[in-house]
């Protein structure tokens, strides 16, 4: 943890996506094996990393499995599934498309058609952990969607899955659940074996084998985005509350010890306390799995004035962005570059990851300079279909022939004039 400037971050800033040759290896290969062998190399790597007395019969789950793992939780995990469940489909219910049609200026009608994709993988990390946010977070949108066939891999510890994530993936309803994790499973997905079936396209984070499988196989199967660790900046001012800003930081820190965090304001006595915030929050309490992330990736930043905060927030396009002031339209003019965005001192991001209703599959990495966080048009595809008159082949006919010539592309235009003798 440290207090840099703006150019130090610009000149020391570095991607987290970057795979090692060994994991590159072992990911091929693992590959390699699934597509060659099915379910003979699924089962190996099952019962070599999840359950030694894995079957073929046991890795595909029932939805009777399902129904008795919703009904083992408790009340409260139901209540708090339900709403989440209630609030993430709320929002992402608004982003449904709708197909429709127009006319040009001539005789043509252009339709433009929307349709879900046809089969989706869902990774939900798991062994003993339990991930069921995530479990909503993308089944929910595919389910809008109206996905004809969802599925879910989410691996097991020594045979024991978690009952809420299988419990979410009950509620949500899930089509197909297999008790698969790693490298494996997005192999799975992508070639298909006897016992899963090939998917279009796989969503979900994982760990650096999960994200490199999908590298890999990016074009035999479509993906999200490769997924780099969990990342938080928080803007603040002179007036923020330093206790709620440290745990604003710890509350990403906890997720991965290579989460980053970043703290911009314009006040370097703010980001002092902050400073001795976190340290005591550290050294005092219980929170697990923050210390190597707070030592090697917090960092807290100091800039000149509030054109520079923009400047290093579109700069880092964080994942989360949590700006601890009131909302105005000059965020919306200035803040470019970012996942999702918390206006405001009562809106941690942790709401975000469970129960406000945006998604928490969001880019990472800088990435979303480029993407945006998973929604509802990840799970569709459009198609445009084009019903051409007389007058629009007579009318545009000699300039596409020109063009196709110019590319030396003689048949193109050939194929264009043929029609126009028969007119």
């Amino acid at each position: 943890m440290r207090i840099v400037s703006k150019n130090w971050i610009a000149s020391n800033l570095t991607s987290s996506l970057q795979t090692s040759s060994s994991v590159a290896t072992t990911v091929k290969s693992i590959i390699e094996d699934v597509k060659k062998n099915g379910d003979q190399a699924i089962l190996q790597y099952v019962q070599k990393f999840e359950n030694s007395q894995a079957t073929i019969k046991n890795i595909k789950l029932s939805k009777q499995d399902l129904k008795n793992a919703y009904h083992s939780i408790s009340k409260e995990d139901k209540q708090a599934l339900k709403l989440a469940y209630k609030r993430i489909y709320y929002y992402h219910a608004k982003q449904k498309k709708t197909s429709y049609s127009y006319p040009d200026q001539l005789d043509t009608k252009f339709y433009i058609q929307w349709n879900p994709i046809d089969n989706v993988g869902l990774y939900i990390p798991g062994g003993m952990a339990s991930y069921p946010s995530t479990v909503l977070m993308t089944t929910i949108p595919a389910k809008i969607a109206k996905v004809p066939n969802v599925m879910l891999c989410v691996p097991s510890k020594n045979g024991i899955t978690s009952n809420l994530t299988l419990a979410a993936a009950y509620l949500c309803g899930v089509d197909h659940v297999y008790n698969i994790g790693g490298a494996q499973a997005i192999a799975a997905f992508a070639y298909g074996t006897k016992t899963i079936k090939k998917a279009d396209k796989v969503f979900g984070p994982g760990n650096q084998f999960v994200a490199e499988a999908k590298k890999q196989l990016f074009g035999t199967i479509g993906i999200d985005l490769p997924a780099g660790p969990s990342e938080v900046m928080v803007i603040a001012n002179d007036k923020s509350n330093p206790l709620w800003i440290a745990y604003d930081v710890l509350a990403q820190a906890e997720h991965d010890p290579n989460a980053k965090t970043y703290v911009v304001s314009t006040s370097k006595n703010l980001l002092q306390r902050v400073e001795k915030e976190i340290s005591l929050l550290v050294k005092n309490s219980k929170i697990q799995n923050i210390d190597q992330s707070i030592k090697n990736h917090c960092f807290l930043i100091y800039a000149k004035d509030k054109k520079e905060i923009y400047e290093i927030s579109n700069f880092i396009a964080p994942e989360h962005l949590h700006i601890h002031s009131k909302f105005s339209k000059d965020l919306l003019k200035n803040i470019i570059h970012a996942g999702s965005v918390f206006v405001g001192e009562r809106a941690p991001v942790a709401l975000g990851d469970y129960t406000m209703g945006t998604n928490h599959v969001l880019p990472t990495d800088q990435t979303a300079k480029f993407a945006s966080g998973l929604s509802v048009d990840d799970f569709m595809k459009k198609t445009v279909f084009i019903d051409a008159g007389n007058r629009t082949l007579k009318k545009i006919s000699k300039a596409t022939s020109h063009l196709a010539r110019k590319e030396g592309l003689e048949a193109h235009a050939l194929s264009v004039e043929i029609r126009k003798i028969k007119t």
